[in-house]
């Protein structure tokens, strides 16, 4: 799939995933995919009372933006060490 999906070259179960994460301001979700795989494609927020919630991982994913130089969404960043 290249490269976006590999197995661990310690083997085990580990796989890694070269994924692609934008945010959008709109809606105020962070979009996740593989690029080349056709099929993955998710969405995650902040709001832990929605279906696509998850505040750890929003805060993560928002930080790891901020990292990348990228549009990302405000968040403490305090609540993501």
């Amino acid at each position: 799939m290249s490269g976006d999906i590999r197995k661990s070259e310690k083997g085990g179960n580990t796989a890694y995933l070269n994924i692609g994460a934008w945010y959008d301001n709109e809606t105020g979700h962070i979009h996740l995919t593989l690029p080349h795989s056709g099929w993955f494609h998710t969405t995650v927020i902040g709001d832990e009372k929605s279906k696509r919630g998850h505040p750890n991982l929003y805060g993560k994913l928002a930080r790891a933006l901020k990292e990348a130089g990228v549009p990302g969404p405000e968040v403490d960043e305090t609540d993501n060490a």
